[in-house]
């Protein structure tokens, strides 16, 4: 998505603008172009044609300023459909964004992307864009208004022109990159930021909270300070654009001037010159700099991910008779953590694989269900590649609950459906009572209480049961727990080592460390991985 793009997406609207602007900058000429009519009145003693045409005059002037106020009025309709489109297409490219690399980056980084890079797009783009429409119309009817009044003005303005423009092309280099650089600390503060104020109790139990003050002003004055540079730059820039301005401007003024003495234009056209003039070399300077804020904004655009291609592989159908993985090699860092495993897991048996840390585990259950797809070998669905399937057909069979389960700071009950309206409460209710939670219902106060930042007022314990009944709720049968009831307490571990391996038409594999003796016999295979194997 670029600027492009979202003003044929919005063409309509923005040609309905671009006219409002035209009509409000017409106006705005036009009056400057009559002062020297009424000036030629003035001294020519015609009282009752200085009144008419006064009321004239101020007509003209009431339709120009309400022509500019339906045209800001108008922009920032437009300037939200830009916003909620670019948020839109971003959000939707993150979804789609395939796991592995969506972990490249950190959630700050993105968060970053939705709010600050937006922000920067709609004050430096989008303004900028609006900017150059105004000015473009206001240099155009100026050309008209000074060619009538004669060519050699226009000529001296157009001169002026060309001297204007290479004014902001010493400059565009060091504002592209200092506008990218306040882009990119802007990722890093976001992230920082939500990384100390997460750890905000290490902090206090550290007793370092003058640390926690210093980790949180570093970036922060790095990024004002990049900012600084940014409107030195720009003000720089723009004292040579005035300096340069007004010098021609007197120029034009003194022509008109002369051409006045020598009668080729009317006394009154140095009055209008000069009005006129000034909006001509403003316009003008308002085109190039803008120009050099849309090129260096525009930049930001392209760290956007383009457009997440659909994935038209074939629906996965339902898995009726096992998951399999042949010559199974997965590799980081040259560094090989499984080598050529083989393994085949029958519907409706029960596995558990055990192991010490990184062996592997985890790598070959997120390989098995697609969300790793760093390995070579073969992954079959009841004998047919993985890779033939689309990926999200293959999410809606199995179900994947890990270790570090996520809760949205909301509700119990949007927790559960993760905003799908199709559930009843009564349905809620029972995959709650399912994972034993029914009397933390009660206590939170029902399904619409709401949970914190990452459930911070809940234990990890009843997180993970979350999770679960989460993956119950979907009536998934296919379950991969990588060590997903590792924070629960006995009993905990109990009801759910009970639900997952006495209901038979389930199939779990299980990732543990804590194998016991008590529920070793409801496995069908325990598979014991070893590093490097």
């Amino acid at each position: 998505m670029n600027l492009k793009q979202l003003v044929l997406k919005y063409k309509k609207k923005t040609v309905i603008l671009i006219l409002l602007i035209i009509a409000a900058a017409g106006a705005d000429i036009y009056a400057g172009y009559t002062l020297a009519w009424y000036y030629d009145i003035v001294t020519a003693s015609d009282i009752q044609g200085a009144v008419r045409f006064s009321v004239y005059m101020i007509l003209i002037r009431v339709f120009s300023v309400i022509m500019a106020y339906f045209a800001d009025r108008y922009e920032a309709g437009v300037r939200e459909c830009f916003n909620n489109e670019m948020k839109g297409k971003l959000i939707y490219s993150l979804a789609h964004m395939e796991y592995q690399r969506y972990e490249e980056k950190e959630p700050g980084e993105y968060a970053s992307w939705l709010t600050n890079d937006i922000h920067q797009i709609e004050d430096k783009c989008f303004s900028s864009f609006f900017l150059i429409c105004e000015a473009v119309s206001t240099v155009l009817f100026s050309i008209v208004a000074l060619f009538y009044m004669h060519p050699l003005i226009l000529a001296t303005c157009i001169i002026s022109t060309v001297i204007l423009y290479f004014v902001p092309k010493f400059f565009e280099k060091s504002i592209t990159e200092s506008t990218l650089n306040i882009s990119e600390i802007n990722e890093k503060f976001s992230q920082k930021i939500h990384d100390t104020l997460s750890g905000f109790q290490s902090f206090v139990s550290a007793h370092r909270r003058e640390q926690f003050i210093q980790q949180n002003n570093r970036i922060s004055i790095a990024l004002e300070k990049e900012k600084k540079i940014l409107l030195r730059r720009s003000a720089k820039m723009g004292m040579y654009s005035v300096a340069i301005f007004r010098i021609l401007e007197g120029v034009t003024c003194c022509l008109t001037a002369v051409l006045a003495f020598l009668k080729i234009v009317g006394i009154g056209a140095v009055f209008s010159v000069a009005n006129i003039s000034n909006r001509f070399l403003n316009g003008i300077n308002s085109i190039f700099s803008n120009l050099v804020i849309l090129k260096s904004s525009g930049k930001i655009f392209e760290k956007f991910p383009k457009n997440m291609p659909e994935d038209n592989r074939t629906t996965c159908p339902e898995i009726k008779n096992s998951i399999e993985v042949r010559n199974l090699q997965i590799k980081y860092d040259n560094h090989i953590v499984l080598d050529h495993q083989n393994y085949c897991f029958k519907i409706g048996k029960k596995y558990a694989i055990i192991g010490e840390s990184g062996v592997g585990k985890s790598s070959m259950l997120k390989a098995m269900i697609g969300i790793n797809d760093n390995y070579t070998g073969e992954i079959l669905f009841d004998g047919i590649s993985k890779e033939a399937y689309n990926k999200d057909s293959i999410f809606q069979q199995i179900a994947y609950i890990s270790q570090e389960a996520y809760i949205f700071n909301d509700t119990i009950r949007f927790n559960l459906t993760l905003g799908d309206s199709g559930y009843t409460d009564v349905q809620l209710k029972d995959v709650l009572n399912m994972v034993n939670l029914g009397e933390f219902l009660t206590e939170k106060g029902g399904l619409d209480a709401m949970l914190g930042d990452n459930g911070k007022n809940i234990s990890g314990g009843q997180k993970q049961r979350l999770a679960i009944a989460r993956s119950l709720l979907q009536k998934k049968r296919i379950f991969v727990v990588d060590e997903g009831t590792s924070a629960l307490d006995i009993k905990n571990v109990a009801i759910i080592e009970r639900l997952l391996l006495e209901t038979e038409e389930y199939t779990t594999i299980l990732i543990t460390h804590n194998m016991k003796e008590n529920t070793q016999k409801y496995y069908d295979q325990v598979i014991h991985l070893k590093g490097g194997e």
